[in-house]
């Protein structure tokens, strides 16, 4: 296989960054993690670069068809400009045309949360038949991302899915965007280590809170209780909005598996029997943890690249511009949902 048959799969975190690369049957050919360089712009440009390289040699490869990539902030597909990525410290710089010049292929971006739904849909959509998704992801921060139709749903800003900003809670404490009481500041892995602190338990992260719960400490099971309250209450909100009943979570702080995930069942089964009217109107709900070891980033970012291949197989360009050709709709790319539609399908 010549190695521009080869398709990278990008996940860009605030610690660190994974590369995959695989063929276009889809097969693992090689992987590479490393910190995410933060000193600068360029800085982080060239780390990425260096890593994207170092995965494609492993894999025999000197360059990539396409990369597809996650990156935490608001991100425009069809500019690949990244905005409000502040623990990166990017705003309004083209990472997708950079990444691409750097590396001679095509670099098609997204936000990292939606990216990793996408990677989370096309794996549960192995196993079982299956049109929608919310994913949510809980580590330093709390997002979800959404999959209608197959299709990652942005918003009309990019933004769909910021529930981690939701207020849940009037005059609680101070979040980092400015409010009281949002979510983040409850459930997200900081969060409950404060939690945990402040009841006369430092712990090293949000794990320690689920252990000592586990083994019947009461003020850990409190702040669990709390946050899984809290959790359960969000997912009620989105299932009545989208009428979505497939919840997949990842990160973190769902590392502690049953531990994390039987709370939020128990609080949504009390839900629904203090109100059986309203808990008909949601259930079956199917509440799902990914594998530890499953990057759903990485591997959103390979769909991705895929997806964006396939697209251009079948594009004109029309004054300079990519247009979709499809026999009944004609897509301006320059659009944004108008790109994700022609991308993904």
């Amino acid at each position: 296989m010549s190695s521009p048959e080869f398709l990278v799969g990008l996940d860009i975190g605030g610690t660190k960054s994974a590369v995959l690369v695989v063929d276009r049957e889809l097969n693992e050919c090689s992987a590479a993690v490393a910190p995410t360089p933060l000193e600068s712009s360029d800085r982080l440009l060239d780390g990425l670069v260096a890593l994207v390289e170092e995965a494609l040699r492993a894999a025999g490869a000197s360059k990539a068809a396409a990369i597809g990539a996650g990156v935490p902030g608001k991100v425009a597909p069809d500019t690949g400009l990244v905005e409000m990525a502040v623990n990166l410290n990017l705003d309004r710089y083209p990472l997708g045309p950079r990444l691409a010049r750097a590396l001679g292929a095509p670099a098609v971006l997204e936000n990292d949360v939606r990216l990793a739904a996408f990677g989370a849909f096309h794996r549960l959509s192995r196993q079982k038949t299956l049109a929608n998704l919310i994913f949510i992801g809980i580590g330093t921060g709390i997002a979800a991302g959404i999959v209608l139709d197959g299709r990652i749903f942005r918003g009309e800003d990019g933004l769909a899915g910021e529930i981690g900003h939701a207020v849940v809670e009037e005059n609680g404490a101070r979040c980092s965007c400015g409010q009281h009481g949002c979510l983040e500041t409850i459930v997200a892995g900081p969060a409950l280590a404060r939690q945990a602190a402040a009841a006369g338990h430092p712990v090293a992260d949000a794990g320690e809170v689920y252990r000592l719960a586990v083994a019947g400490d009461p003020a850990a099971r409190q702040i669990i209780e709390r946050a899984s309250r809290h959790l359960a209450r969000m997912i009620q909100w989105l299932a009545l909005t989208v009428n979505i009943r497939e919840f997949v979570f990842g990160g973190g702080v769902t590392r502690s598996a049953e531990a994390f995930l039987e709370p939020i069942q128990a609080e949504l089964r009390g839900f629904q029997a203090q109100a059986p009217f309203a808990g008909a109107l949601i259930a079956p709900l199917r509440l799902s943890l990914l594998p530890a070891d499953f990057n759903a980033g990485a591997w959103g970012g390979v769909r991705l690249a895929r997806a964006h291949l396939d697209q251009m197989s079948g594009q004109a360009v029309c004054s300079g511009r990519p247009w979709c050709r499809h026999p009944d709709r004609r897509h301006d790319l320059s659009n944004v949902s108008g790109f994700l539609i022609a991308l993904q399908r």
